[in-house]
Parts: structure tokens; sequence; C-alpha cells
């Protein structure tokens, strides 16, 4: 027994001796054929012996040397879309912020320029037509003029965008932010989607969050994630480096990309020819001001001065309907060349020659018709424009009376479709009603149906009182275009899926239009939705 254990031993040590042996010649073998390699390589072959200099095959992606401006990638033949970012992209003298790449930010880079280069041309080609008033504004508030690329990350440069959260514009400010900033938002105007005075309350808060933080990248992230939230990651975590804070699991997923997705963005913009985009097909927006003391129609100003429609909606975005606010001071933009002609026939005219029509106060229960006898108008036009079909007024509002010259003239069923104010979906209350079954009914909770129906009296409610039931939806937030599709701005925890049942169209169509080759989004793209 003893002999077959000691020849079981014996054959085990051969066994692995000749294993040893084998595996150092295959090491000499392999360092020879590497040698020959190296010397037969020449400029498409790239090898770590071929590296004779100092620096690394691959670049440091440490971020002690991530986070120098002169950081550069070299050997960029590893991408397939010269998606380099060599010393030329990487020059100083370009940026006025430090250019930091990490890995996120290729893959920012590699998304825009190869992926889904159709979507940063249709950027590219808007942002033209905006960027040298954005660069102008951030000039006068002493903020650097690269931060201009920040409206690529927010909305695609699309002074229309809303998310379903409620943010709007090109700079996509919550109504809370932009009030704080002078935007106003109410029945008339959004002005979040004015271009110039947006951009004016994107400065200046961004040098407060600067002059706050004391660098541009927290500044950056606190403009998406929220000053408090960057203050707690600061004093949690000892640090005012970005890059050390995004490390820790405490900044929102969508935080953490967008100060990478900047920079990627801020590359492309710089560099745009070199990454194969088309120079931009657009041209800058060049115009007059008429600082208004009466509320004007845009269709009979367009009609009058042989101005599209659809150039001075373009100019003056912030309108929510065709009619400017009847508020003194409101500045209309017309096309360069027209301001002098239109302010001197403003100042002539009657105002009621430019508007078509009065602006009327409403009380709820008022006659249709009375109204109308008042003002001399047709009782039918008056309920076709006001979208009203009972012969009293049901609620408080506004009411437009046209006059004979509007609605006979050939622009007014355009006009008519867009200066239509909001108005909801009313229930007449019945006998034996009562406001719990009413809400059940419309899918509205108690709470809902009351705060729609303020001042109301929950035990006083009478057959024929008018309550409203339909509430604003997230279409309310949408850009519509003429073809009838929609913009919208991609947000945290959006899916496709949730997309399309919202508008009503089927996941293939998105992708279809988009471009999309997978179902995964992310925040802060723009969409477009087929209609």
């Amino acid at each position: 027994m003893s002999f077959m254990i000691r020849g079981l031993y014996f054959i085990f040590l051969f066994t692995f001796l000749i294993s040893c042996s084998a595996i150092t010649q295959g090491r000499i073998f392999k360092k020879e054929a590497g040698s020959e390699v190296s010397q037969k390589s020449g400029s498409d072959n790239v090898s770590k012996a071929a590296n004779n200099s100092n620096e690394p095959f691959l670049p440091d992606f440490s971020l002690e040397n991530l986070h120098k401006a002169e950081f550069s990638i070299k050997n960029a033949g590893i991408f397939d879309k010269k998606l380099d970012i060599d010393p030329a992209v990487k020059e100083k003298s370009k940026y006025d912020i430090p250019i930091v790449v990490t890995e996120k930010v290729e893959f920012y880079l590699d998304l825009y320029a190869r992926r889904y280069p159709q979507t940063f041309q249709k950027w590219l080609n808007r942002s033209y037509k905006y960027m040298y008033i954005v660069q102008d504004i951030f000039l006068k508030h002493g903020v650097p003029l690269d931060l201009a690329c920040l409206a690529f990350a927010e909305s695609g440069f699309n002074v229309g965008a809303y998310s379903h959260a409620g943010a709007g514009g090109m700079w996509q400010f919550i109504e809370s932010t932009g009030e704080i900033y002078g935007l106003k938002n109410n029945s008339w105007v959004d002005e979040r989607r004015d271009f110039e005075k947006s951009t004016e309350a994107a400065a200046k808060h961004l040098k407060y969050l600067y002059e706050n933080l004391g660098d541009w990248f927290l500044a950056i992230a606190a403009y998406n994630g929220g000053y408090y939230k960057v203050i707690q990651g600061i004093k949690r975590y000892n640090t005012k480096n970005f890059f050390e804070l995004k490390k820790h699991r405490f900044l929102y997923r969508e935080t953490k990309n967008y100060v990478p997705k900047f920079i990627a963005l801020t590359i492309l913009y710089n560099n745009y020819v070199k990454y194969g985009f088309e120079v931009p097909d657009t041209s800058p927006l060049v115009y007059d001001k008429i600082v208004l003391n009466q509320p004007v129609n845009l269709y009979i100003i367009a009609d009058r001065f042989d101005i599209s429609v659809d150039k001075l909606k373009e100019l003056n975005p912030s309108l929510k309907r065709p009619i400017t606010p009847p508020t003194d001071s409101f500045a209309l933009r017309v096309p360069y060349g027209k301001g002098s002609i239109v302010k001197t026939a403003l100042a002539d005219g009657s105002p009621e020659d430019f508007l078509g029509l009065k602006i009327y106060r409403a009380d709820k229960n008022e006659s249709i018709w009375k109204i109308a006898n008042k003002f001399n108008t047709s009782v039918y036009e008056f309920k076709r424009l006001n979208g009203i079909n009972y012969n009293r007024i049901l609620y408080d509002r506004i009411v437009f009376v046209p006059n004979k010259k509007l609605y006979t003239a050939g622009y007014y069923d355009k006009f008519l479709s867009e200066v239509r104010p909001y108005f909801p979906d009313v229930y007449i209350v019945k006998k034996g009603d009562n406001l719990y079954d009413i809400a059940h009914r419309f899918g509205l909770s108690l709470n809902d149906l009351l705060a729609m129906n303020k001042g109301i009296n929950p035990r006083l409610i009478h057959p024929g009182d008018a309550l409203v039931v339909s509430r604003r939806t997230d279409f309310d937030y949408v850009r519509v275009a003429k073809n009838g599709s929609a913009e919208y701005v991609v947000r945290r925890g959006d899916t496709l899926w949730g997309i399309a049942n919202r508008f009503g169209t089927s996941v293939n169509k998105i992708m279809r239009a988009n471009g999309l080759e997978s179902a995964k989004l992310m925040p802060g793209n723009v969409l477009v939705v087929p209609n």
C-alpha cells in the first residue's frame, strides 16, 4: 500500500515539474513574439511596447489628473468616430471654465456625436438663433460664456419646452424659482419662455450659486439638483470638489450625470465641425422692440404690416395667446426694420383697430345675450370665440368680445383656434347630487373638487349650480408643433411607455420619431412626441 502511495507521489511531482517548465517556456515565447510585433508595428498599430513617451498608453483617469484644465487624451484611435479629446479640442484659449474629462464625459460625447448625432444637430441649429443673445447677457453679468451650453443640457435651446414637473423654457425654471427673479407666469404670458428675460434670470441664478459655493462645477450641480442639496453634501463629506462629492451616494443620479453632460456638450459645441456636424442652417434673431401701452392682436399686426404670424410668435415666445397682455409696458418684438413703422401706426390709430376685440371680466350667472348686446356683437361669434355652450356665464372669468371686422377677416379661424382661454369641463348640479359622488364620478378626490371650486360650501350646493370637474394635465406643459407633434423634456423616472400612454401614442412611434435604438431614456433629453 505504501509502495502505491509513494508511486502516486512521484507521478504527481513529475507532472508538476513538467507543467512549470511549459509555463516558463510560454512566457519566453510570448516575450519574444511581443518584441517582434513591436518592431513590426507602424502607424496603424498601437501597443504599449510602441509607446516610447513617458505617458501611459491609456489616459490616467484618476481624479487628481482629471481635475486639471491641461489634461488631454492622446492615442485617440481607440474611438470609432474620432471622439478624441486632443490638444486642439482642449486648447485653453477655447474655454473659460476648466474642461475635466471623465469616462462619463466620453460617454456623452459618444452618445451625441455617434449614436444620436441628429439630436445634437437639431439643438445646434436651434441654438444659433439665440447663442449671441445668451452670451451677450452672460458677458454683462460676468458669467463664463461657456455656461451658455447649459441650455443644451436643459432643453436643447427650446424656448417652449416644458417638463411634466412644470419646469419651463430654455432654462427650465420651475415657477417658484422664476418668481424670485421676476419671471411672470399668468393667463397672458409665461416669461420663463422669453429668451431674454429667462437668460437674465439664469445668469443671475448661476452667479448667485457660484458666489455662494465658490466653484463652477458645484454651481452647475446646484442649478440642476438644488442649492441646499449641494450645501448638505459639502457639509456631510467635507469637500468642495464636485468630483469627490459625486463618489458618494448622496447627489441625485441626474445631478451626478448633469455636469459631465454639460462638459461633453461644451466640447461638442466648440468643435462641432471636427466632430462631423454641419454648420447651423438657421440665422440669429434680429429684431426691433416696441414698448406697448395697449394690447395688440398679432394677427392684425401681421396682416397690416406684411409680417409672418409665425415670425411674431418666434420673437415673442412668452405669449400664451396671439394677444399681448392688457397691462402696459409689454415689449413687443418685430422683425428688424419694422419697429418705427409699427410704432407710428400704433400711436396714430385707436386701440381697437389693432386688437379687434374687447377684454371683459364677466361675473358668474351673467347673461350671454346681455354681454353681446352691450358690445353690439354676434351671440354666436361670442360663444364660439370663448368656447361657451351655455346661455350664461358659469363662473367668474375673462371673456373676449369680437368686433365684426375681426370675425369676418380671413385669418379669423386660425386666430380662433389659438386665442381661446383655458376652459374646464363643467358639471351642472342635479337634484340629489352631493360633492363626494360628483368627485367620484369624474375620477377626482373630494379635496381636488373643492380646490377647483374655491369658495363653495360643500353643505350648500343646489340644483343648477356649476362645478368645475376637470383640471390641467401634462398636456399644458408641452409645446405643440405645426405638424401636431409635441416636444417633451424627459425627467427622472420617465419611461417611454408612460410618455406614450400620457400622449395617446405608441412606444414604437416615439422611437421612430427620435431615432432611438433602445427604450432607455436620459433625463433632460428632448423627445419629439408624434401626434
